[in-house]
C-alpha cells in the first residue's frame, strides 16, 4: 500500500515538472514568434532622403530613425548652416518604402561613402527611441556604432 502512495506521490511530481516546463516552452516559443514577425513585418518599409527631400520628413506617415549630415567647405572651413550631404534614413508606411529592414542598414552605408569626404565634418543622429521593434533598434544601433567608428 505504501509502495502505491510512494508512486502515485512521484508520478504527480513529474506530471507537474512536465507541465511546468511545457508552459515555459510555450512562453518562449510565443516571444520568438513575436519577436520574429515584428522583425519580417510586412508593413514596415524604408526610404532613404537626401537634402533635396528634406521635405518629405514633415509626412506624419515618414518617421526618421536615423540621420547623418556632413559638413565642409573647399577651403576646409566648417559652415554649419550650409551642409555638403543629409541623408535620413526614414520608416515609411508599406508601399511607400523601397528598402526592407534586411536591406536598410548596407544601403544606408552606401550612400554615406559617397556623401562624405575624408576631410568632411560630420554630424549623426540616432533616434533609437522611435524604434518599432528589436530588429530596427538594432540596426539604428549598428549605423550609430559604424559612423563614430568611422569619423573618430
Amino acid at each position: 500500500m505504501m509502495m502505491y502512495s510512494i508512486l502515485v506521490i512521484l508520478l504527480v511530481l513529474v506530471l507537474s515538472v512536465a507541465g511546468f516546463l511545457a508552459y515555459q516552452n510555450s512562453k518562449l516559443v510565443s516571444n520568438q514568434k513575436k519577436l520574429g514577425s515584428l522583425s519580417r513585418n510586412p508593413s514596415l518599409m524604408y526610404s532613404i532622403f537626401d537634402q533635396s527631400c528634406a521635405a518629405s520628413v514633415e509626412d506624419p506617415d515618414v518617421i526618421p530613425l536615423f540621420q547623418y549630415t556632413v559638413f565642409v567647405e573647399p577651403g576646409g572651413q566648417v559652415v554649419v548652416n550650409k551642409p555638403l550631404a543629409i541623408i535620413i534614413l526614414c520608416r515609411v508606411s508599406a508601399g511607400r518604402g523601397d528598402l526592407v529592414l534586411a536591406d536598410v542598414e548596407r544601403s544606408v552605408l552606401e550612400h554615406i561613402k559617397l556623401a562624405a569626404p575624408s576631410d568632411a565634418f560630420i554630424e549623426h543622429k540616432a533616434y533609437i527611441h522611435r524604434a518599432a521593434n528589436h530588429a530596427e533598434k538594432e540596426m539604428i544601433l549598428n549605423l550609430e556604432d559604424v559612423v563614430k567608428l568611422q569619423y573618430t
